[in-house]
């Protein structure tokens, strides 16, 4: 009976050994620390330099084999500051993806939580600057309720296998805020080869005063449709992206954008061209230009220039402008250079 026992426990153990061998937790991160020096043109000139810190953000991922191709899997990233340690968000600890779900080769992927947007992705694919640094394709094309969302909340997201080159991406937001009732995002992508294409639809409930209408008036969609490509010669590669919103009983606004990448011995140059428009007299222009060393496949050094030109009443800034803080800058108008010399360590 003893020995009988004992082999039972021991065949207990094995199994709940070779279950969790089936498993895999991954703990990654970046870390990104900058010198930021800011000029703000006009009669109210001003510098300004800063330390700061770039998307640097740590995570956990894990999948569970479940066996005939279905996998349980999670995600949870939250985001914080290199230059002084405080949480990327205040509100929300794991403020990027945070979500758990199941995965099908067959089927495709559905997961339940907080997801980063089908236009978030879009962009990691067509920005120069991988929507970071002084060229972050996000200085023009801010999100909220006359954009894109980042971050949905409270969201059930769908990722489609990919079918010759084709993919699809699916999201449902019921937000519990006052601003956005509800959040739909519908992405689409191919790739082939040098080329990659995609497009992605948002449409935002929100309320009439998050547009700068009067409160009494009724909520209304915003609806935000985005068009990205890319191609790669080798040598260099191409992207281009372009980004229209319409609003009912508001104008509608556009913005679009081109660059390049080009490896250079152990780097990349880097260079960004954008523009948004409000109207034909309101509007805001950025160049950027920029190079990335690799030290290796995790570490590299980088250096970029950028300046925006801010016409009529625009008031856009560059990324480093968190770290200002209150200063009052820039004004409507005001026009912005910098220069940016940082490091980024991926783990």
């Amino acid at each position: 009976m003893k020995k009988l026992r004992r082999r039972a426990i021991a065949a207990c153990a094995l199994s709940t050994s070779a279950a969790f061998a089936q498993s895999s937790v991954t703990l990654y991160g970046r870390l990104d620390a900058s010198i930021n020096s800011l000029h703000f043109s006009g009669p109210n000139r001003a510098s300004v330099r800063t330390v700061s810190s770039d998307s640097s953000h740590w995570g956990m991922r894990g999948t569970e084999d479940l066996g005939a191709g279905l996998r349980a899997l999670f995600k949870m990233e939250s985001q914080f500051q290199v230059d002084s340690g405080a949480q990327g968000n205040k509100e929300f600890y794991f403020n990027r993806d945070s979500y758990a779900g199941l995965q099908s080769d067959r089927f495709g992927t559905l997961t339940l939580g907080s997801h980063l947007t089908p236009h978030v992705r879009l962009t990691f694919k067509v920005s120069p600057f991988e929507r970071a640094q002084l060229g972050n394709v996000v200085a023009l094309f801010q999100g909220g309720p006359r954009g894109y969302q980042v971050v949905q909340n409270n969201s059930a997201a769908y990722t489609s296998p990919r079918w010759r080159g084709f993919m699809l991406r699916a999201m449902l937001g019921l937000s519990e805020g006052a601003a956005l009732s509800k959040t739909r995002s519908l992405g689409l992508e191919y790739e082939a080869g040098p080329w990659w294409l995609g497009m992605t639809h948002d449409a935002l409930k929100v309320s009439a005063a998050s547009v700068g209408l009067p409160a009494t008036q009724p909520s209304l969609w915003s609806r935000t449709t985005v068009l990205g490509a890319s191609y790669d010669f080798k040598v260099v590669r191409i992207m281009a992206y372009y980004q229209t919103n319409h609003a009912q009983r508001l104008t509608d606004i556009d913005g679009w954008m081109v660059g390049a990448v080009a490896p250079v011995a152990t780097g990349e140059v880097r260079m960004g061209y954008s523009r948004n428009n409000i109207t034909a007299t309101t509007r805001a222009t950025q160049l950027t230009l920029g190079y990335s060393h690799f030290l290796s496949k995790r570490t590299l050094l980088y250096t970029n220039v950028s300046k925006i030109w801010n016409d009529g009443s625009r008031i856009v800034f560059l990324p480093a402008r968190q770290d200002i803080g209150a200063s009052g800058f820039p004004i409507a108008g005001q026009d912005v250079r910098g220069f940016q010399i940082g490091m980024r360590h991926l783990f």
